[in-house]
């Protein structure tokens, strides 16, 4: 049950060699179809045409994301298994495999003139090369022959709690609406969503459809209008816009120009429209980069008119401020971090911030260095930070759980770092380390362990399933209320920044006022600690306890 395309030994008579795609599980679309198929035809809407756009907009209508596009065939019946007692292994379980092979793709024989066509067995079911500086291809078929199996159950146990529900899937198997929110439904999100239901699912939990009812007809009022955009703010943005538009996703084929075209493809003209529409939009914001990740990968999953409000939605509910000009949103979220990390991870805590920095809270206005990596992660919703299954995981739990998860994904993550550099200490342990050795030990990790988190299960069985761990108990409301105190312990900095005129306080500056000298700043400014709220779950009861407690009810 791989994803491996299956290349023939013999040549033909004619000297082209034949390329297949194997059969692939229920989640996994067929790339082939999609790229050599009716790709060009359906993958944009239609959409007014401007000088803003260089080649000719597709012709054709239609509201199929990338997913959409792609052939998903299941055979076989359904395993009978209890919600929560799935097989993890699956090795034993009878899995459909599908005969059929998708359509095959020649490749020229030397010495022709044609582009060859796409290597299809260097890239993953959305598009993405399999292998990079840290996963191997090996590494990548040794997860997926296991991944994919997953997927296949997590399937059919939706459809199941679909069918249950009274939901039907539409003609093109994809669900309508899927069900109200509860928590066997948040757990059958962080287990994962079917790949090519992803788009509906998104735009149903961050409530897209509302969004667009109350705006229709905006953003194709927005593209209409650029024509007559000639303000240096919108100049500026459509120039930053058009260098990092190719700077998106560049190894991704969906991105690249198709064999044989010079036209430029598709999916960059859509994201073209999406950034400059929002630039517009939003002024407040214009463009930032990684904006341009962000709507690069929702267009892989929606239509261009939905992947517009999705990162209207992102950008004003997910992370407010995050990507204002000032960045001031992205100060504050870290300093939420750090707080989070103070909390819940307090042995790395000590290896990141000195005392006096923890004591008095300095920490949230001379941010830690750590947060130098950390910043990039909210800004992006961990693309590109983490592997693209992982990524995707991530924003299943974001859109159906708000911004939370973010953190709460964040604080895994270094425990995770954490772990690792102390397995590695272990090993050298005959090694004496600085504190210099230690911090670049650390920024090392920070760096190069999510990148090798291929397997979303790591995260969540590692941490996330693993109720014991305070952390979480994070939940949005706390990650709220920490918000605004730490946007108001940062707003005190400002406002006695622009009191003092920004200049260092001295000896002789106290002299002069001695109302506002050091010992008055560390008053003001730490003189409201912060405290989470504690559940009962944050004692870690034995179980003897919880029995005991089971007894008393009962009697």
């Amino acid at each position: 049950m791989d994803d491996i395309i299956s290349v023939g030994r013999s040549n033909g008579k004619n000297g082209v060699r034949m390329v297949y795609l194997s059969s692939k599980s229920p989640s996994v679309p067929n790339l082939n179809e999609a790229f050599y198929g009716d790709f060009r035809r359906r993958i944009s809407p239609e959409r007014p045409q401007s000088h803003l756009s260089p080649t000719p907009l597709a012709e054709e209508q239609t509201n199929a994301s990338l997913i959409d596009l792609y052939g998903d065939d299941e055979n076989g019946k359904d395993e009978n298994e209890p919600d929560d007692a799935e097989q993890e292994d699956g090795r034993n379980s009878e899995l459909p495999v599908s005969p059929t092979l998708s359509p095959s793709v020649t490749t020229p024989a030397q010495g022709s003139n044609e582009e060859a066509p796409k290597d299809f067995s260097q890239y993953d079911r959305y598009g993405f090369k399999k292998q990079n500086a840290h996963i191997t291809q090996e590494q990548y078929h040794e997860w997926w022959d296991e991944y994919s199996r997953y997927c296949i159950r997590r399937k059919r146990k939706w459809q199941d709690l679909l069918a249950k529900s009274g939901l039907a899937l539409s003609d093109n198997d994809i669900p309508d609406r899927f069900p109200p929110r509860s928590e066997k439904l948040k757990r059958y999100v962080r287990k994962g969503i079917p790949a090519e239901w992803r788009g509906q699912a998104w735009w149903q939990f961050a409530r897209g459809q509302e969004k667009l009812n109350r705006n229709k007809g905006v953003y194709d009022k927005l593209l209409a209008s650029l024509n007559d955009r000639n303000d240096k703010v919108f100049s500026r943005d459509l120039e930053v816009i058009e260098r990092d538009l190719h700077r998106t996703f560049p190894e991704n084929i969906h991105f690249q120009k198709q064999p044989n075209d010079n036209e430029e493809p598709l999916m960059i003209q859509s994201l073209r429209r999406v950034l400059l529409a929002f630039s517009d939009y939003n002024p407040k914001i214009g463009y930032c980069q990684s904006m341009n990740f962000l709507a690069g990968l929702l267009l892989l999953f929606l239509d261009e008119e939905k992947t517009f409000w999705m990162l209207v939605i992102i950008t004003s509910r997910y992370l407010p401020g995050v990507h204002n000009i000032n960045l001031e949103g992205v100060n504050i979220d870290q300093g939420v971090l750090m707080l989070c990390v103070k909390e819940y991870l307090p042995d790395f805590w000590q290896r990141i911030v000195t005392k006096e920095q923890s004591r008095n809270y300095e920490f949230l206005y001379k941010l830690p260095p750590i947060t130098l990596c950390t910043a990039s992660w909210f800004m992006s919703c961990f693309v590109g930070i983490v592997p693209i299954e992982t990524t995707l995981r991530i924003w299943d739990c974001l859109f159906y759980e708000e911004s939370h998860v973010l953190f709460k994904m964040s604080l895994s993550i270094l425990k995770i770092c954490d772990q690792e550099v102390a397995a590695a200490r272990r090993v050298m342990r005959n090694r004496v380390t600085n504190k210099d050795d230690s911090d670049i030990e650390i920024f090392q990790a920070i760096q190069s362990v999510p990148k090798k988190l291929l397997d979303p299960q790591t995260i969540f069985e590692r941490v996330i399933f693993k109720r014991r761990l305070s952390l979480n108990n994070l939940n949005q409301e706390e990650i709220d209320r920490c918000r605004r105190y730490v946007s108001s312990q940062r707003l005190k900095l400002k406002n006695y920044a622009d009191i003092m005129g920004d200049k260092p306080i001295t000896k002789d500056s106290t002299k002069r006022d001695i109302s506002i000298g050091p010992d008055f700043v560390e008053n003001a400014l730490s003189s409201e600690v912060y405290g989470f709220r504690r559940s009962l779950t944050t004692a870690h009861w034995n179980n003897s306890i919880k029995e005991k407690v089971r007894q008393i009810r009962r009697k």
